[in-house]
């Protein structure tokens, strides 16, 4: 079964990875150096779809080309292969016995990378250009985020919240503690993209048995009693899956706890989704944990600062789809300078090194 998910993105923190904390609970990692996500994701996809057949598989995406793969994690075996340049990982510590690398490198034409070197020179610097602004512009977008969180957290009733998360918790872990302990990992459910945002909440999701969607508003306590959650489930030996927000990783978005067939997620926008079978609920923390009527009293100043949170958002993504051209211009030179034949000589080196 796949699990589809993210583990880098652009953000209002700039770009935030959670590679680190994957590959210090894997066995073995294959790096595939010098390539590129339209090149190397035929690869990881021929991978995906024959490991796919022997167990679960984590299908992790890149986030400027969401229907593309950057690396393919095989979990009950602690493998992965993953393009380095995605993970950022500068030193092996134990070459060969724990780490291998394929450098793809050496697979392009010399005379067409030397020929195109000015364009490919250009649209490096352009890519690192609109990066900036669209990290700009998101860091402003999260200043009126948090400006719409302070309003909420005026009316915000911490004796009630703290009650009804208790309630919660007992709901979800009753009198469960596991003589182990919590294998916790970390990930985004979703991201932004050149398309605007997207997220695997639902497919993430597709074989729990009890879902339990969070509503709510800006500031109303939904990240704190995830946090909450999942500190309980580290003192209860239960294993957890993080997965942080795509705008703010410093935020929590959704807890699974697959041994005790349990996710809850934030619902609302942007990533907004209403319950579809019996095992859904919904768990509304502006109705459980607010006083007052913040919506009614303070509309005029929730509407303006939601309106250039949006402009700002707008704009950011913008900048991620100018990275996007750029960035298919730039691989479109590498994939002409690429051997055929040496491409597949690769996935074929992945398909041996996976089934070693």
């Amino acid at each position: 079964m796949r699990r589809n998910y993210f583990l880098g993105g652009t953000t209002a923190k700039g770009y935030y990875r959670f590679y680190d904390e994957l590959i210090s609970t894997l066995g073995h990692v294959l790096y595939i150096e010098g390539g590129f996500t339209s090149i190397l994701h035929p690869a990881l996809e021929q991978l995906a779809d024959e490991c796919e057949k022997q167990g679960e598989i984590g299908c992790v995406y890149n986030h400027i080309e969401p229907d593309q793969l950057e690396a393919v994690v095989l979990p009950e075996r602690r493998l992965a292969v993953i393009d380095r340049s995605k993970a950022n990982i500068k030193k092996l510590s134990l070459p060969k016995l724990l780490e291998n690398v394929i450098y793809i490198g050496e697979g392009y034409d010399y005379d067409i990378l030397k020929r195109n070197q000015g364009q490919l020179i250009q649209a490096r610097k352009e890519m690192q250009g609109y990066y900036q602004k669209a990290v700009e512009h998101f860091k402003t977008a999260h200043d009126y985020h948090e400006e719409v969180e302070k309003i909420y957290i005026k009316y915000l009733n911490i004796d009630k919240a703290n009650d009804e998360t208790e309630r919660l918790k007992k709901s979800v872990f009753n009198s469960t503690s596991l003589n182990k302990s919590s294998a916790v990992v970390h990930r985004y459910l979703g991201a932004a993209t050149p398309q605007g945002p997207t997220d695997f909440v639902l497919d993430l999701t597709s074989d729990i048995d009890r879902r339990i969607f969070i509503k709510g508003r800006s500031g109303t306590g939904k990240s704190t009693m995830l946090k909450k959650l999942v500190t309980e489930s580290v003192n209860r030996g239960i294993d957890v899956e993080i997965y942080h927000c795509g705008f703010d990783p410093h935020s929590l978005d959704m807890v699974i706890f697959r041994e005790l067939g349990i996710a809850i997620f934030d619902a609302t926008a942007p990533h907004e989704h209403e319950p579809q079978r019996s095992g859904d609920e919904i768990f509304d923390v502006y109705e459980l944990f607010v006083d007052g009527s913040p919506d009614d009293e303070r509309l005029e100043d929730i509407l303006n600062l939601k309106s250039n949170y949006k402009m700002q958002t707008k704009q950011a993504t913008d900048y991620l789809k100018q990275i996007q051209d750029r960035q298919r211009t730039f691989e479109a030179i590498y994939q002409e300078a690429l051997d055929d034949g040496f491409i597949q000589g690769v996935s074929a080196r992945i398909q041996n090194w996976v089934d070693c």
